[in-house]
C-alpha cells in the first residue's frame, strides 16, 4: 500500500477515536437521563436518551460504513501477486467490517423502534 495513503488513513483514524471520546460521553450522558426516567418517569428524559442513543448509533454506523468502504478497497486493489495470507487477511477484514455494519444497523433499527427503557439493547 502506498505510504501516503496508509498516513491519510491514520490520519482518519484519528479522527475516528476523537469521534468515539464524544460517543462514550454521550453513552454515559444518556444513561444518566435513562436512570432519571426510571425514577421519575419524565417523559421528557426519555425523549432524550432516545435521541441520544440514535445519534450514538447513527454516528457508530457511519464509522463502521467508512471502515466496510476501506476493506472493499483493499480487496479490489489487491495485486495477482498476492499471498494467499495477505488475500485471506484482507478479505477477513472485510467481512468482518461487514459483521460490525450489519451489527450497527440491527441495533439502530432496534433503539429507532424500541418502545421504552424496558426493552434495553445495550451498547456494543
Amino acid at each position: 500500500m502506498n505510504i501516503g495513503i496508509k498516513l491519510q488513513r491514520l490520519k482518519t483514524e484519528d479522527l475516528i477515536w476523537v469521534i468515539y471520546f464524544f460517543i462514550v460521553i454521550g453513552a454515559l450522558l444518556s444513561n444518566n437521563y435513562e436512570r432519571n426516567y426510571l425514577y421519575t418517569h419524565n417523559s421528557s428524559n426519555q425523549k432524550k436518551f432516545k435521541i441520544l442513543n440514535i445519534t450514538i448509533f447513527s454516528v457508530a454506523f457511519i464509522i463502521y460504513l467508512y471502515f466496510v468502504l476501506i476493506n472493499y478497497e483493499d480487496v479490489t486493489v489487491l495485486k495477482r501477486d498476492a499471498t494467499k495470507k495477505e488475500v485471506l487477511n484482507v478479505h477477513i477484514g472485510l467481512i468482518s467490517s461487514l459483521l460490525f455494519l450489519v451489527g450497527g444497523a440491527l441495533a439502530l433499527v432496534g433503539e429507532i423502534n424500541r418502545p421504552g427503557p424496558d426493552e434495553d439493547i445495550g451498547f456494543i
